[in-house]
């Protein structure tokens, strides 16, 4: 194990129960590792830029040229989608699920631009933690 550096961190007593609770579910035997690990991850995430998830879109295929103009987009943005799901919720009602890899800014560039469409009842994007 490499030099460990000791350093005091303050907690918001709600905080503290939420975390030790977050602990207790990841299987951490103690808050330094729970901790260390956040950090990682929260550093290499800003360091890279990236993201990882799952665009949900719910429409309505009556409304506007939803299928056409996504098409078009998913053309635009095939660097950052990885595939694509299609089902059918009720006669009217569609539900697209994208998984999405790539740089937050042409992520969410991507999701305005869905949620912009005509039809688009719902747009979320879901990260992958």
């Amino acid at each position: 194990m490499d030099k460990v550096v000791r350093t005091g961190i303050s907690f918001e007593p709600k905080l503290l129960k939420l975390f030790d609770k977050f602990i207790k579910e990841k299987g951490y035997t103690n808050r330094s590792e729970a901790i260390n690990d956040i950090i990682r991850e929260r550093l290499f995430h800003r360091h890279e830029n990236q993201l990882i998830g799952t665009i949900k879109v719910i429409y309505d295929h009556r409304i506007g040229h939803y299928s056409k103009n996504v098409s078009n987009l998913q053309h635009d943005y095939h660097c950052q989608i990885l595939s694509s799901m299609h089902t059918y919720l009720d006669h009217h009602t569609c539900l697209e699920l994208i998984v999405v890899k790539g740089r937050i800014d042409r992520i969410k560039k991507l999701l305005e631009k869905i949620k912009k469409t005509d039809g688009v009842k719902e747009a979320e994007l879901i990260l992958e933690r």
